[in-house]
């Protein structure tokens, strides 16, 4: 926040508040420059406007001119910064919601879960999957969003590959708000996804495109669950930091132990909050709790080895459709701890 005008000052402080959020505070525009690209938002006060946009700093996004509704300046400053503008005390409801999008507060009803494996092959995409359709076939609107790029597709995962609608190259580039994806996105058994496309050029979305789309999820969505790629980028990152839970698959055995001790400290720095889901052959492999012993994580669940789901995925059926298997089983346990009702309530 930027502003030396004390009552515009406690406006925004009000609306940051009930955002959940206590900003960082100056009236001094050079101060600005550090944080011009890293801050989630910036807000600035009519009376350092001309201050800032003096400074010639970098387009970006989620910047607002806030000032007295009545006064005729505040509108000269949406071009020159690239901003919104809005008036307060009448849009402080707005700025507020603003506050809670661009920060990763919930000012929406769902929850964020994100899915991670720390090494390939144990069956990460297979929980993410399961999570989101179980979600669906309990009748909550549930998205599941794809963001690794070489998956080659979790539309392929479950059985909707041939289902139109829109794919991440459609939203690669989206920003700010949008509305709502049902609809748009290809529906499966009451599920809404967003996945990738098998195009020659791999599609990376922006940050921007992964945070608007979570902003829209959490607004029209009682479960959004992300599928995460290992090699954590920007986006990833964007998705750690929203994220009410961060899920990693560990595999039961030593090599599966070591990965994880060498990838789960960067979840650690970017998750809320990260727990375990340890993967169990059929039999043997360490026990579940000396994996969550080895790694100092909570224990969310264990998920055994299932040749019913190897054959379903053969076929195209969605993963957790199949309602006494481990994988639904683990996936209902998983939404319980979750709340997602509590929450969108």
């Amino acid at each position: 926040m930027l502003t030396g005008d004390v009552d515009l000052l406690d406006s925004v402080l009000a609306a940051a508040a009930a955002a959940g959020v206590e900003p960082t505070v100056s009236a001094e525009p050079a101060a600005v420059r550090p944080q011009w690209m890293t801050a989630a938002i910036v807000v600035v006060g009519l009376d350092r406007a001309r201050q800032l946009a003096e400074l010639v700093l970098p387009h970006r996004t989620e910047v607002y001119v806030v000032g007295p509704q009545d006064d005729d300046e505040l509108w000269r400053w949406s071009a020159p910064l690239g901003a919104a503008v809005l008036g307060l005390p009448q849009a402080a409801g707005v700025l507020t919601a603003a506050i809670a999008d661009a920060t990763g507060r919930p000012s929406g009803g769902g929850r964020t879960v994100s899915v991670v494996g720390a090494s390939g092959g144990v069956g990460a995409s297979s929980l993410a999957a399961g999570l989101a359709v179980v979600a669906a076939g309990q009748g909550l609107p549930a998205m599941l969003v794809d963001l690794d790029p070489m998956s080659g597709g979790l539309d392929l995962l479950v059985g909707a590959e041939g289902v139109p609608g829109w794919r991440w190259p459609r939203l690669v580039a989206a920003q700010g708000h949008l509305g709502d994806l049902s609809g748009h996105l290809p529906r499966l058994a009451g599920l809404d996804l967003l996945s990738a496309a098998r195009e020659d050029v791999v599609v990376i979305p922006t940050v921007d495109a992964v945070r608007a789309v979570l902003q829209s999820a959490a607004r029209t969505h009682r479960l959004t669950v992300v599928d995460l790629p290992r090699a954590l980028d920007p986006g990833g990152r964007e998705v750690l930091r929203r994220a009410d839970l961060a899920l990693v698959v560990v595999a039961a055995d030593v090599r599966g132990i070591a990965a994880a001790q060498q990838f789960v400290p960067a979840l650690r720095e970017a998750a809320i909050d990260v727990e375990l889901v340890v993967r169990r052959p059929r039999s043997g492999g360490v026990e579940a709790r000396l994996v969550a012993d080895a790694l100092e994580l909570p224990l969310a669940g264990v998920l055994r080895e299932d040749a019913a789901l190897r054959q379903g995925a053969e076929r195209g059926d969605p993963p957790g459709r199949a309602s006494r298997g481990p994988l639904a089983k683990l996936s209902r346990r998983l939404l319980e701890r979750i709340d997602v009702e509590s929450r969108a309530a």
